[in-house]
């Protein structure tokens, strides 16, 4: 893997969310100048664009699990891209919503051999199932769904399951949990609350999260939802999480904190809504979030 390259893929899918609009993240980071400041950072961009759309379904004939064959769909063909996206070098993968995240896990697992850790960024838990989940919402299961937990055409969907293992997992910046999450927050290597992060501070958290996922010092995903970052300065989300998170400036900190170490190999962000973000603010946000993470990532 060449250290002066970073992959860039989109996931349109807004399959597992509650509402249209994700889908369209994609683009509109593209639009907000991503790839003109990756390249800005010194790095040789390999734009391997965007998958196919998978548009939103109520499925109300489903209500435990809706859409599960489109976001099936929409996670396998994350995984392939993945294994594409990560030969290539440093990975930055566009959602869509949360559900892709079994997929392009399972599929970092996949390309390199071994298992692979991941940090979960997260205003929610993401470990409901079908079972517990008061909206039957995909994206809300998934950190579940990385692990094995949920409709076996998800979990499965990058090649292996679970993509992660429970003891390799990071759960950092939530602040809302329902009731059936809790009784898992136990398996994980780390459940860190926003709080308990704000508290510490992001130097701190980040080195907490990567000492705690246990794979042998092996490769680690990052997943950022945007909804960690508090609703007062990121309200571009289809659902807005109650109760005040991180600021930007801490999330932005904590990832090119996390992306700094040699053992992250790719970035995930997703759940951006820019139908909720008519000037595109949110969007500029995340694009500078992502480009000042990689300028600090150390070339080896």
């Amino acid at each position: 893997m060449r250290s002066d390259k970073v992959a860039v893929f989109g996931v349109p899918t807004a399959a597992g969310d509650f509402a249209p609009g994700t889908e369209r993240a994609p683009f509109a980071l593209r639009q907000a100048g991503l790839l003109e400041a990756l390249r800005a950072t010194g790095r040789r961009v390999v734009n391997l664009s965007d998958l196919s759309l998978f548009p939103f379904l109520d499925d109300p004939e489903n209500p435990r699990a809706r859409n599960v064959a489109r976001v099936a769909c929409a996670a396998r063909a994350a995984a392939d891209e993945m294994t594409r996206a990560i030969q290539e070098g440093f990975t930055v993968a566009l959602g869509g919503d949360c559900s892709i995240a079994a997929g392009t896990v399972g599929g970092a697992r996949l390309a390199l051999g071994r298992p692979v850790g991941l940090v979960f960024i997260d205003a929610n838990a993401d470990l409901n199932t079908p079972e517990t989940s008061p909206s039957g919402r995909l994206c809300g299961m998934a950190l579940a769904l990385a692990l094995g937990l949920g409709p076996e055409e998800v979990t499965s969907s990058g090649g292996s399951r679970p993509a992660v293992d429970p003891d390799h997992v990071a759960l950092v910046g939530y602040r809302a949990l329902d009731p059936g999450e809790r009784g898992r927050l136990g398996d994980l290597g780390l459940a860190l609350p926003a709080i308990a992060g704000h508290a510490l501070g992001m130097r701190a958290t980040a080195a907490l999260a990567l000492d705690a996922v246990s794979n042998d010092d092996g490769p680690i995903v990052v997943h950022l939802d945007v909804d960690a970052i508090d609703p007062s300065e990121m309200p571009a989300k289809a659902v807005l999480t109650p109760g005040p998170g991180l600021s930007g400036q801490e999330v932005s900190d904590l990832v090119t904190a996390l992306v700094s170490s040699p053992r992250v190999v790719a970035l995930e962000v997703v759940e951006l809504d820019p139908s909720k973000d008519p000037t595109g603010a949110c969007a500029r946000r995340v694009v500078d979030l992502i480009a000042r993470a990689l300028a600090y990532r150390v070339r080896g």
